[in-house]
């Protein structure tokens, strides 16, 4: 969890173990069912295995917070923990900043990166950066918006190479769990991105000047701006 947006917060180290398929390492994952909020604070704790560590959860208002909800679909209800993002009132505050961290730095080879979502409402957005403990925004152009981040209703959003956001004809919709995957190549310094399955159809170039070592999930405006984060995972794919 974020203690500053200069560089300054840690989160738990995970080092690189190996995935069933050939091929593949997992570099982080965590679906929060055993995720215990009350034990989080202390630098390097595994709390699953191949999880890695979040911290300082439930701290102040706008906190990320463990919840167990039943989830209405179009198709069924799903219940099971998840971890709920809300940005708070307070001004100035960064705790409602939601980060995992890893070792060693990537910077080289094919990772896919995937994560499922809920909007509780039109309202609810939010922005997702890899980066690193040295410049946490502004080093890396792998970026995505979803939703209200940036005022384009349910559409999903890709940062530039310059840093601006662009609307891309994929939806994430209020009220329902929802996948996204983006597959990054280093070499290429392009990355892929789908939602529920259905992709882009092009490849996104992307500016690199550091390894990466994190990725955030930044609740954007209003107050009360709430969405749901699980089964996050990070693979190499070499």
């Amino acid at each position: 969890m974020l203690q500053s947006a200069t560089g300054i917060f840690m989160a738990g180290m995970l080092a690189i173990s190996s995935s069933s398929a050939i091929g593949e390492k997992v570099i982080l994952r965590q679906g929060f069912e055993k995720f215990d909020e009350n034990s989080i604070g202390t630098v390097g704790l595994e709390l699953d295995k191949d999880a890695g560590s979040w911290r300082d959860f439930g701290k102040s208002e706008g906190s990320p917070k463990v919840t167990i909800k039943e989830f209405h679909t179009t198709n069924k209800a799903t219940k099971g923990k998840s971890v709920a993002i809300i940005r708070g009132a307070e001004v100035g505050t960064t705790d409602f900043w939601l980060m995992g961290e890893w070792s060693p730095d990537i910077d080289k080879g094919k990772i896919r990166i995937s994560f499922s979502t809920l909007r509780d409402t039109d309202q609810s957005g939010f922005g997702i950066y890899l980066g690193n403990k040295e410049k946490f925004l502004g080093s890396n152009t792998i970026a995505l918006g979803v939703s209200n981040v940036t005022s384009y209703g349910d559409k999903l959003t890709i940062m530039d190479q310059k840093g601006a956001w662009e609307a891309v004809p994929l939806l994430v919709l209020v009220g329902t769990w929802t996948r996204i995957v983006l597959e990054v190549d280093f070499t290429a310094k392009t990355y892929t991105v789908s939602v529920a399955g259905v992709g882009l159809g092009r490849a996104i170039p992307f500016e690199s000047k550091t390894p990466i070592c994190q990725i955030s999930f930044i609740p954007g405006h209003p107050p009360g701006n709430l969405s749901y984060i699980d089964d996050v995972e990070i693979i190499s794919l070499d």
